[in-house]
C-alpha cells in the first residue's frame, strides 16, 4: 500500500484538551504512527463527553474521544509517577513529535520539559498547546473555549447590536487553534529533519484566533475605526433568508453580484430602482428590498434557489441539516464520508479528511483505541519491558 506522507513521523500525543488531541489526530491520518498517552484508569476526560450510543455513557463509546483518537494507538501511564517519567523519557528518546497541554511550568517540574528531553533526541519536536502560551503575565492561566474567543477580540463585533455578544458553536475555536497547531508542528518536522535541530512550538490559543479568523481587528488597526456589532456587515442581502423548505445564505454585497442577483429573479428592474442601485442604497432600504427578495424566496426550495443562483454566479448556498449533508452530492462524489468501524459502538459515518494529496491519500487506518489497548505493544514489544514489569507496573498504577 503507497506510503502516506508522514508515515515515517512517530508522534506521542500527552494532550488532553479538543485542540491538542485534532493536532494529533490531523497528524496521524496523513500517516504518522501515533500513540495516545492516557492517565490510568479514567483516562482523557473527553471519553465522559458524549454524544453515546442510545444516550448511555460509556467511556468506550463517547462520540468526542472517537472522532478526535482515531488512526492513534493508545497506551496508558503515570506520568507524575517516578517510573513513568522514566518511561516517558524512553517513549520521547524514539519519538519524532510530542503534542501536550499541560500548564506552562508543570512538565519541566517533573523534569519532562523540553530542556530535559532535548539531550535524549535533539532533533525532538515538542508542540506545547495552551491558553495564553508558555510567557506573560496570564501564562499560567486556564481559560475555557469561549473566554479564549472573547479576548481574541472576535468576540466584541460577533451577533447583534442590541444584544449580548456570541460564542462560536462548541469546539470550532479548539478545532481552528489544533489546525493552527498542526501547521506550526509540520514546520518545525520539516526544520528538524533539516538542520537536525528540535524546537519547542509555543501555540496560544488566544495567538491563534487574534488576528487569524476575520478582518476585523485589522481594519481597526489600519483605520481606527470600531466594527460595530451587527448582524452582517455590508450590503444586502447578506446572510440567511427563508425560502419553501428551510433557509438560503447570501453574500450578495457588491453592485456586481446584486444585479446578477435580481437577473435571477427576474428583476433587473430592481437594479435600476434608486432604492437599490447601489450599496449605501441598500442599506437605508433594506426592509423594503428585503419584502419583495423573501416572497420570491418563499415560492421556491432551497435546492431550486442555490442552483439558480449558481447558474448566475451569485453567491449563494443551502443551510443544509447533518442528514441532508451526508447525502450532499458534492460531498459523496468525493468521498468524504468515511466509515468508522470502532468495536465500542460498530460502524457508523464519521466526518472525513480535510485535504486530499494525490500520491499519499489521508485514510482510516485504526479506531480510536480501548482504554490502554495497546499498552504491550507499545512497552513489551517497542520498549523491551517484560510480562512481569509490566504486571508491576501496572499494580503500582504506573499504567
Amino acid at each position: 500500500m503507497t506510503e502516506q506522507a508522514l508515515s515515517d513521523v512517530r508522534v506521542l500525543d500527552l494532550s488532553d484538551n479538543v485542540a491538542g488531541a485534532y493536532c494529533a489526530r490531523m497528524l496521524a491520518d496523513y500517516g504518522a504512527e501515533v500513540v495516545k498517552v492516557e492517565p490510568p484508569l479514567h483516562g482523557d476526560p473527553a471519553r465522559r463527553v458524549g454524544p453515546f450510543p442510545a444516550d448511555l455513557p460509556d467511556p468506550e463509546k463517547s462520540g468526542l474521544f472517537i472522532h478526535l483518537n482515531g488512526n492513534k494507538r493508545g497506551v496508558t501511564l503515570n506520568v507524575a509517577s517516578k517510573a513513568g517519567r522514566r518511561i516517558l523519557k524512553e517513549l520521547a528518546a524514539g519519538a519524532d513529535v510530542i503534542v501536550e497541554t499541560f500548564s506552562p511550568g508543570y512538565l519541566p517540574s517533573l523534569g519532562l520539559g523540553f530542556a530535559d528531553l532535548r539531550p535524549l533526541n535533539p532533533a525532538l519536536v515538542m508542540t506545547s498547546i495552551t491558553p495564553f502560551g508558555q510567557s506573560g503575565p496570564y501564562r499560567g492561566y486556564k481559560a475555557s473555549e469561549a473566554g479564549v474567543f472573547a479576548m481574541s477580540g472576535r468576540m466584541h463585533p460577533h451577533g447583534l447590536a442590541e444584544r449580548a455578544p456570541l460564542p462560536y458553536a462548541p469546539d470550532v475555536v479548539w478545532r481552528q487553534v489544533g489546525v493552527t497547531a498542526a501547521a506550526a508542528t509540520v514546520g518545525a518536522l520539516f526544520g528538524a529533519r533539516l538542520q537536525g535541530i528540535g524546537r519547542q512550538v509555543d501555540a496560544s490559543s488566544l495567538e491563534a484566533l487574534a488576528g487569524n479568523v476575520d478582518n476585523r481587528p485589522l481594519f481597526y488597526a489600519y483605520t481606527g475605526v470600531k466594527t460595530p456589532r451587527e448582524r452582517w456587515p455590508g450590503g444586502i442581502p447578506q446572510g440567511a433568508y427563508p425560502c419553501a423548505d428551510g433557509y438560503v445564505v447570501f453574500g450578495v454585497g457588491y453592485d456586481v453580484y446584486f444585479r446578477r442577483l435580481c437577473d435571477a429573479m427576474g428583476r433587473p428592474d430592481i437594479f435600476r430602482d434608486p432604492r437599490w442601485a447601489s450599496i449605501q442604497a441598500r442599506t437605508r432600504n433594506a426592509e423594503e428590498f428585503e419584502a419583495i427578495f423573501i416572497e420570491w424566496l418563499m415560492q421556491r426550495s432551497k435546492r431550486e434557489v442555490f442552483e439558480l443562483c449558481q447558474a448566475h454566479r451569485v453567491m449563494c448556498a443551502p443551510v443544509l441539516s447533518f442528514e441532508e449533508m451526508l447525502q450532499d452530492p458534492q460531498l459523496k462524489a468525493r468521498s468524504f464520508f468515511t466509515t468508522l468501524d470502532h468495536p465500542g459502538v460498530g460502524p457508523l459515518p464519521a466526518p472525513g479528511f480535510p485535504f486530499k494529496m494525490t500520491r499519499t491519500p489521508a485514510r482510516e487506518r485504526l479506531p480510536a483505541p480501548l482504554l490502554g489497548q495497546h499498552n504491550v505493544d507499545v512497552f513489551c514489544k517497542g520498549l523491551g519491558y517484560s510480562r512481569a514489569e509490566m504486571a508491576r507496573l501496572r499494580e503500582g498504577g504506573v499504567i
